[in-house]
């Protein structure tokens, strides 16, 4: 029975580690989609932008939060030896001594010529702009992941044909052994199959080359770790007919995106934080109000009050004389015999700090005048700012409008260019079926062989790389339209 539970829960823990194994090995295939999405959560870039737009939407924050009063608050405990000032009566006293001064201050601006709200406005409009930012980046990644992705996915289909011709290079080769050992063909004709293989294998040799480098270069905008296993899931991409370039012109493709690109959202939002800025530097010229509320306090250890009062009897020599105006000259009348005395004790920090505690309200006006001419220079140099921003944004529309021409122009060409491929290829492929046949028949040598299938391989290549470079060309409009990519 023991053997049985050992067994059992021996099992049990070889499945549970294997499952554990499973479920935390790395991902290695990846598709399009799941790159996306990895590269806006991992990326450099982006999470750089993410970054600034924080730090933007706390300063936006702060902004506001800077219309509420000030509070500051101080306190300062001071030991005093010789002569000193007791706070309490501004008197001198010579006698070491030790003072605590407690004080609390508000302060709240009434006006400032509207710096505050434009302060807002621009904070706003600079948080905007980073938003917009953020957005771009995250659209420039997309874009550059996509790109690098369909290079990988090339290089993957340029070694599957490569490793085609070299199957088929091979069994040309065994069919021309065969027909040496039979006797039907020459021995010598062997050496042009064997260097054919050998130029196929060369071939697909630097194929896979350039897919191991396509997929690091992806895995490392990725930002993933080198020693992990990384790969692409090559996606089932049907054409079928090219895009109908009539139906959109780069115009409307232009008009659509100089109101919905990022980059020029961006630009826009950063004009108008040049305008406010401006407004930020007018309000400097024009008074500051403000209101303050003052709590002071003071504690000095010497301070005393009279405390109990002792009466006694004593003579004519030693008691206070009486007057009365009993003629034109004040005459002494009699005397006080009743001699009295004080005894003084320390008044405790709790009496001090509420006998002492003091309140102050000022309405404070600051009117500029003079400043070196400096507040006039700010203004200046804020219109020409805002004049810089004016320039960005158009230039930042004329560059746009650029890259979508271009980018359509490109499209065009491609999808031209994959047609006539693949006319091309056709073309070949039948070149090729009849040079066979004659071959076969002994009416081709195998010079002519040779030269027509190395001519369908070139056509098959151009064909895949014309049909990636025409999907990237149509993903980078349907980016500028604002579709979503993907190869679905």
């Amino acid at each position: 029975m023991v053997r049985r539970l050992t067994i059992l829960f021996f099992l049990i823990s070889v499945i549970t580690s294997t499952a554990s194994a499973q479920t935390t090995s790395p991902k290695t295939k990846w598709t399009l989609e799941e790159c996306l999405t990895y590269a806006t959560e991992n990326n450099i870039s982006v999470k750089q932008a993410e970054l600034s737009k924080r730090i933007s939407k706390n300063t936006y924050m702060q902004s506001k939060l800077n219309l509420l009063p000030t509070v500051s608050a101080n306190a300062s405990y001071s030991f005093n030896f010789g002569y000193s000032v007791d706070p309490t009566t501004y008197t001198y006293q010579k006698s070491n001594s030790q003072s605590f001064s407690p004080n609390l201050q508000g302060n709240l601006i009434l006006f400032s010529g509207f710096q505050q709200i434009n302060t807002i406005k621009k904070d706003q409009y600079d948080l905007q702009s980073t938003n917009y930012d953020f957005a771009n980046t995250i659209n420039n990644t997309a874009l550059n992941v996509t790109n690098l992705f369909l290079q990988a996915v090339l290089n993957k289909e340029l070694v599957k044909a490569a490793e085609k011709q070299v199957d088929i290079s091979q069994s040309q080769l065994d069919v021309q052994r065969a027909r040496i050992r039979a006797g039907t063909m020459a021995e010598a004709s062997i050496y042009d199959f064997e260097a054919q293989l050998a130029r196929d294998q060369a071939t697909l040799t630097t194929q896979r080359n350039s897919e191991s480098i396509a997929l690091l270069t992806l895995q490392i905008a990725l930002q993933l770790p080198d020693e992990q296993p990384f790969d692409v899931v090559v996606p089932e991409v049907n054409v079928g007919s090219v895009m109908s370039f009539d139906r959109v012109s780069p115009h409307e493709i232009f008009q659509y995106a100089v109101n919905n690109q990022p980059a020029v959202q961006s630009a826009q939002a950063k004009v108008m934080s040049a305008l406010y800025t401006t407004k930020i530097a007018k309000g400097s010229l024009s008074p500051t109000l403000s209101v303050s509320l003052g709590l002071h306090d003071n504690y000095y250890n010497q301070s005393t009050r009279p405390g109990n009062i002792s009466y006694s009897l004593g003579d004519s020599l030693h008691s206070k004389p009486i007057f009365g105006n009993l003629s034109s000259a004040p005459t002494i009348v009699g005397y006080d015999r009743l001699q009295y005395s004080y005894t003084y004790t320390p008044i405790p920090l709790s009496d001090q700090l509420k006998n002492n505690l003091s309140t102050a309200l000022s309405f404070n006006l600051s009117i500029p005048i003079f400043s070196g001419w400096q507040k006039m220079t700010n203004i200046s140099n804020a219109r020409l700012q805002m004049q810089i921003q004016q320039l960005n944004l158009e230039n930042t529309k004329n560059s746009l409008k650029k890259d979508i021409y271009q980018s359509y122009a490109n499209a065009k060409g491609s999808a031209d260019n994959y047609v006539a491929n693949l006319k091309a290829l056709e073309s070949q492929r039948q070149a090729y079926d009849v040079t066979k046949k004659k071959y076969n028949a002994g009416l081709a040598a195998s010079f002519e062989m040779e030269q027509s299938r190395a001519n369908l391989a070139k056509s098959e290549s151009n064909v895949i790389q014309a049909k990636y470079n025409y999907i990237f060309s149509v993903k980078v409009l349907d980016y500028y339209q604002g579709k979503k990519i993907t190869l679905n």
